[in-house]
């Protein structure tokens, strides 16, 4: 468990709904990311009744799934909610990009996430982190998870990630 969530009794994953936008916009904030977005987006992780988790999905072109963003407060890392988060997501997904802080690579590799090529990353995305003023201290890896091959009769079902996840 993470500092703080001693006594942790319910987890819950839910989808967001239009009144967690004060929760998700304050979470967002404290982790220095934008807050310009629509809950109903994501999909929420609540710890007793609290918000302190989220994660979203946004597309290029088709069928290019990136994770952007997930977030998890501090107080509540080590706690398991990024796991949570993601392995719902894996539950309609057969692929998932993102581009990982270099001090989150050792998570995502934990759950399957291989370095993927960066000139792979959309250009948008690319030029965003590129002109970071973050970016050295950053040091951001592309990664992608895909469905493993034991899990090809799932991945016929799943096809790709629906567009909206709370759909």
């Amino acid at each position: 468990m993470g500092t703080g969530m001693t006594g942790m009794q319910e987890v819950r994953i839910r989808p967001g709904r239009p009144s967690d936008g004060r929760a998700l916009v304050r979470l967002l904030a404290s982790q220095g990311m934008a807050t310009d977005v629509d809950p109903v987006d994501f999909i929420m992780a609540e710890v007793n009744g609290r918000l302190l988790g989220a994660a979203r999905l946004a597309w290029v072109g088709t069928d290019d799934a990136f994770l952007r963003p997930i977030v998890v407060a501090t107080e509540a890392r080590g706690a398991g909610l990024g796991r949570a988060l993601l392995e719902r997501l894996f539950a309609v997904c057969s692929s998932i990009s993102v581009i990982a802080r270099g001090d989150a690579v050792p998570f995502y590799r934990r759950l399957g996430f291989t370095a993927m090529d960066w000139s792979s990353v959309p250009s948008e995305y690319r030029d965003e982190c590129e002109c970071c003023d973050d970016l050295a201290q950053c040091r951001p890896m592309s990664m992608r998870w895909n469905i493993k091959d034991e899990g090809a009769s799932a991945a016929g079902e799943l096809m790709s990630c629906p567009r909206r996840l709370n759909e």
